[in-house]
């Protein structure tokens, strides 16, 4: 049985290439892209995801919109928004639209475990001898476990207790994160085939930011 090529290493990977890759000039052609394949294939993550978010991209879209100098849209009135801050507040937009349909693509196709692990395979080079890597995929493998475990917030009591402001949720965390576990993570390596599909891709994200730039 063939190993899968997109594994949650090259997956992880993958989502980076794509961050880098939508600074660069062909950045709203591979958001726009991201987006029709992700409408087509996972809406039901992708909208529930953009409704989770929504405020906080209007926020930025109307920071970016508002404050950016320029020529004003309409000088007649002496009101903002410049033509230099519509097109910068729209560039934005559709890069954070493409990360978040990068997002949707690696979770709906990924589940915690494989997440973890993929995280774990990526650390380990970078941690020699240590074994804080373990610790921290451990630990971040628990808080899953307790945000499923919670029950959904209807109050703004709630909202703390979920976020770990109140003092019991803290504690009944913190216990839950104490607690000695063995956590197998078979995938947790990275094979020679993702260092050679990685360095590729994120090789080609950053050629293609290093062309826009010089452009």
């Amino acid at each position: 049985m063939h190993a899968p090529i997109w594994t949650p290493a090259l997956k992880l990977i993958s989502v980076l290439a794509v961050a880098i890759g939508l600074q660069s000039s062909l950045g709203l052609w591979l958001a726009a892209g991201l987006m029709i394949w992700v409408l087509a294939t996972h809406r039901h993550r992708f909208m529930k995801l953009l409704r989770r978010l929504r405020w906080l991209i209007l926020v930025l879209f109307g920071v970016t919109l508002l404050s950016t100098p320029g020529a004003a849209l309409w000088p007649q009135w002496g009101l903002y928004p410049t033509s230099e801050g519509a097109q910068l507040a729209i560039t934005q937009l559709m890069r954070l639209l493409g990360m978040l349909a990068s997002v949707t693509l690696l979770l709906d196709s990924t589940d915690q475990r494989a997440l973890a692990a993929g995280c774990l395979a990526l650390l380990q080079p970078l941690a020699g001898r240590s074994q804080w890597p373990e610790r921290a995929v451990a630990r971040l493998l628990l808080v899953f476990d307790y945000l499923e475990s919670a029950p959904p917030p209807r109050n703004l009591h709630d909202v703390l207790v979920l976020a770990g402001i109140e003092r019991h949720a803290a504690d009944v965390l913190a216990t839950k994160l104490d607690q000695p576990a063995m956590v197998e993570l078979p995938d947790a390596m990275l094979t020679r085939r993702d260092w050679l599909l990685g360095g590729g891709l994120l090789a080609l994200s950053l050629l293609a930011l290093a062309i826009g730039q010089a452009a």
